[in-house]
């Protein structure tokens, strides 16, 4: 479970993110992959090198780095969520393509690319192989949005019928079904408005909405895949006008709160809670990748810019969990 999503701020700026929707934790935490980083290829046993610096939220699996969401030096953002009983990978490579595994795609995506439209040429030569990065480590059932820093988006899925490219022009994504799905499904709730309902008559009996926010009447309220999908759609659709950057975090935050998974509202197959264990937010034109845990509600700001982008080794920051409160007495 997990909910993405990309806006604008009036100085055209875009913002990129997500909830990060577990029941567990995968010992995550930000981390900034510098230029010219190798690492072993899973899929072909290459060494590869990495291409552009990259900021985002993940961890380190046999010296192996996996990034769940994350920009690049570029502004180019990408996020993979689940999509389970959808997602489909090939048992082996195929001759003549980029052959990478499922956990490595954000990190491609992000290495090689400054733009969408980059995205979308050299996608076309690419495979993804349904290999693990050990044992004890499942292939990830995703699919994934990506936005660069001129707003334009997509959304990638790999289905056992297709290897499909959609448009994202609504800036957002969920989960299962696939994503042309969901936007036809947004047909089924045009009436939903932010505005108070007029008063009508039905019979000679005059009628009065019952309270602010009857115009929202029928908005799903559950934390279904469909059901967030439409409500984070509905929200961003009605969003109103962002001056600034702060105002801009700010909002966003404000908007996945919407969306979050509560301890306790969810239990898993395996009886675990589901919440959401971080919400991220990524400055693409400034290169500012905010987050804030489920334990942690303060915003906290990790600037690519302010690092040795040339370094050897990856860098790693603390995960912060422990609540911070401002006492003001």
């Amino acid at each position: 479970m997990c909910t993405a999503l990309s806006i604008k701020s009036n100085e055209n700026k875009y913002f990129f993110g997500r909830n990060m929707d577990l029941a567990y934790n995968f010992n995550q935490s930000v981390m900034i992959i510098p230029r010219n980083y190798k690492f072993k290829d899973t899929i072909t046993g290459n060494v590869m090198t990495n291409n552009h610096a990259i900021i985002g939220m993940g961890t380190i699996i046999d010296n192996h780095p996996v990034i769940a969401d994350g920009m690049n030096e570029h502004g180019l953002a990408c996020a993979g969520l689940n999509f389970a009983g959808y997602a489909y990978f090939g048992k082996d490579p195929v001759v003549d393509k980029v052959n990478i595994a499922p956990y490595d795609f954000v990190q491609w995506v992000l290495s090689n690319h400054d733009t969408v439209d980059e995205v979308k040429v050299t996608i076309k030569n690419l495979e993804l192989v349904n290999r693990p990065i050990n044992e004890k480590t499942p292939v990830p059932t995703l699919h994934w949005m990506i936005v660069d820093k001129n707003g334009k988006s997509i959304v990638v899925e790999k289905t056992k019928n297709s290897f499909s490219i959609h448009d994202n022009t609504v800036g957002v994504m969920t989960n299962n079904p696939t994503f042309d799905w969901h936007l036809t499904n947004l047909n089924e709730y045009l009436y939903l408005t932010p505005d108070y309902p007029k008063e009508t008559t039905w019979n000679n009996q005059e009628l009065k909405a019952l309270g602010i926010g009857a115009g929202t009447l029928g908005m799903p309220g559950d934390f279904a895949s469909v059901s967030r999908f439409v409500r984070i759609a509905y929200i961003r659709s009605k969003m109103p006008s962002i001056d600034n950057d702060i105002l801009a975090i700010t909002q966003f935050f404000h908007m996945l709160d919407y969306v979050k998974m509560v301890k306790g509202g969810v239990i898993t197959e395996d009886g675990l809670e589901d919440l959401t264990t971080y919400s991220s937010c990524m400055n693409q034109n400034n290169g500012v990748y905010y987050y804030k845990t489920y334990d942690n509600n303060r915003i906290n700001a990790i600037d690519i810019n302010k690092e040795n982008l040339n370094a050897e080794e990856i860098k790693i920051f603390e995960y912060l969990t422990s609540q911070d409160i401002n006492y003001q007495n």
